[in-house]
């Protein structure tokens, strides 16, 4: 005699449902879709590029291009994240914006680490609790 299989939960095949989508989702994102990420053991939220204006003395003097990542704890994470990238974003802007005022100047070298602890500690505050880091992966200025 066959035993009946046990009956699933919503959640539980909720959660199986994104497992199963979540590597077609991160394939399309290196196709050129919006949502990029590795399918690895802590997978990658890739966030929009940030430029910001550098000032002196009042005026515009340079700019500077800022890419950045969110590293995940796990899939779940990450596509969590994904979702909320708006917010991660404008948390992001709102650390760089003080930081290129306080920090930056056209020609002089920028102090990652110290961006690093600027924007980590911003995703923290913003609530943010499924970003294991933020992962800066260019930072370039140029005067104007």
């Amino acid at each position: 005699m066959r035993g009946r299989a046990a009956p699933l939960s919503e959640d539980r095949v909720r959660r199986s449902l994104l497992q199963a989508l979540l590597p077609l989702l991160l394939v399309a994102a290196d196709r050129g879709a919006e949502i990029r990420g590795y399918i690895t053991d802590r997978p990658i939220v890739y966030v929009d590029p940030i430029e910001l204006p550098l000032f002196e003395g009042g005026t515009i003097a340079g700019r500077v291009r800022v890419r950045l990542a969110l590293q995940a704890a796990n899939s779940d994470a990450a596509l969590r994240l994904y979702l909320q990238r708006p917010e991660a974003r404008s948390a992001l802007l709102i650390a760089l914006v003080d930081f290129d005022r306080a920090e930056c100047a056209p020609l002089v070298p920028i102090n990652v680490e110290r961006m690093s602890g600027v924007v980590n500690r911003a995703l923290q505050r913003a609530g943010m609790t499924d970003a294991r880091q933020v992962l800066i992966l260019e930072v370039t200025s140029e005067p104007i």
